[in-house]
């Protein structure tokens, strides 16, 4: 007799073998330290104090070799591994958890560690500077004819070409400047980027005292003076911090990367976690990290490793004992079997089956068919025991329930052998006089024991 030994409620759930699912594994156990999901099929793991990237059956994105992650600018951030020529930038990851390898080597400038109106200004290995999209595309520059550059800021970016800065678009056409009607500003030496579709130019050459224009990148008119600036300090985006009031320091973002659908939150018991759905297990507790399930899957530890699970729809484990008792010889084993119900994700994969009796000593049962697992018992007296049940699979503890089964012991005849039952006298054979009948003396007629003589007058 099986005896499901839950609340009624879980008792039901059981008995009609509910759709309540159960887990496989999507990423088997690694020895990552830190796994983080930061967007669709695609996690951030760690190792030995470096970062890479994964999907979520484990295929590595990007090798652990990330040895910093700059924070998130317009939604990109820049992946850098220091190769010993500088940072290299290994490649970009968008907020919304989209990642641009990049195949060529490109590294950091100073101060320019973000993507601006959509471009990244960087250095490739031969030292030229230039500007790259977030998918690693060069998108100007390149041939040596800058040796500084600055972010692009509203379609245009400060470049010093010959000693002297100038603005180009992102064509790479150059900004001509035209002051009081006539001519080209020779003697103008610098700029700053375009704040608000104004840039302003100033005269390097004419000491501290020199000149300052505004060039209108919207008209693209000729310059037109202006007065003193007296603040010269840039901020991040290289304009006069006095004019836009931004600070030097890049304002960098940490990412709140964007969750996917969320499934079962996992619970603790006895300081481990594991999933249940309305009470019934989908994987029992057993682990000492575990995420909610997001777009199918979880992060989980167990045994000192990271994996991530697969959330699996369909029916779950069930487990049941046969009715009626199970008869059995005092002292000898008796083998009983459990029903076992296996979801198809699991038909055709290795099961471990064990049942714990009440002292705590485990029995392996052995797979004998389809659904039939077998066990020995040794129970020592008519009555119940009640084992707990437990399948493992893939180092998972798949589901755990407690059965109860009946046992009836069987007396034996000591006489002949035979079962109480099927012994003619029950056990209680008569007692047989296997002594000679005594003779009498033919002379008194005493019995041979009792004559004086014994028999011989």
């Amino acid at each position: 007799m099986c005896r499901k030994l839950f609340s009624v409620l879980a008792s039901a759930m059981v008995c009609l073998s509910t759709w309540s699912q159960t887990v496989v594994w999507q990423m088997p156990l690694s020895d990552y330290s830190d796994i983080t999901r930061i967007g669709d099929n695609l996690y951030m793991v760690s190792r030995n104090g470096k970062t890479g990237l994964i999907n979520s059956d484990g295929s590595v994105v990007s090798p652990t070799e990330i040895d910093a992650i700059i924070g998130f600018y317009e939604n990109k951030a820049l992946l850098i591994s220091n190769d010993g020529n500088g940072e290299r930038i290994v490649g970009c990851l968008t907020s919304d958890g989209r990642y641009y390898p990049y195949s060529k080597r490109f590294y950091t400038l100073s101060g320019q560690k973000f993507f601006s109106d959509g471009y990244l200004s960087v250095a490739d290995e031969n030292g030229r500077v230039g500007y790259i999209d977030m998918r690693g595309n060069q998108m100007l520059g390149f041939d040596g004819k800058y040796d500084r550059i600055k972010p692009f800021t509203e379609g245009y970016a400060a470049v010093r070409r010959n000693k002297k800065y100038i603005l180009i678009n992102k064509d790479g056409d150059e900004v001509t400047f035209t002051y009081g009607g006539s001519g080209v500003g020779a003697e103008i030496g610098g700029c700053t980027n375009v704040y608000k579709g104004t840039a302003y130019v100033y005269d390097v050459y004419s000491g501290p005292d020199r000149s300052y224009f505004l060039y209108n990148a919207l008209s693209k008119g000729n310059l037109k003076k202006t007065g003193k600036v007296k603040n010269t300090s840039m901020d991040y985006l290289y304009c006069y911090q006095s004019v836009t009031g931004r600070p030097k320091e890049v304002p960098l973002e940490k990412a709140a990367f964007s969750r996917g659908t969320i499934g079962l939150d996992a619970t603790m018991s006895n300081g481990l976690f594991g999933y249940f759905n309305s009470g019934t297990p989908v994987a029992p507790n057993q682990f000492t990290k575990a995420s909610a399930f997001e777009d199918g899957a979880a992060i989980v530890g167990l045994s000192g490793k990271l994996g991530i699970l697969k959330y699996v729809d369909g029916p779950s484990f069930s487990a049941s004992a046969p009715s009626g008792s199970k008869k059995f010889h005092a002292g000898k084993p008796v083998s009983c079997t459990v029903n076992l119900s296996v979801p198809n994700v699991w038909r055709d994969k290795k099961l471990h089956v064990i049942l714990k009796d009440q002292s705590g000593s485990a029995i392996t049962a052995n797979n004998v068919s389809a659904g039939t697992y077998t066990f020995e018992a040794r129970p020592s007296a008519t009555g119940q025991i009640s084992y707990t049940l437990v399948v493992y699979g893939d180092e998972l503890k798949l589901y755990e329930d407690v059965l109860t089964y009946s046992f009836a012991k069987i007396e034996v005849c000591r006489t002949c052998g035979k079962d109480i039952g099927a012994c003619p006298y029950k056990g209680k054979h008569p007692v047989q006089d296997n002594r000679e009948e005594e003779k009498t003396c033919p002379t008194c007629g005493k019995k041979i024991s009792q004559c004086e003589y014994l028999g011989v007058h």
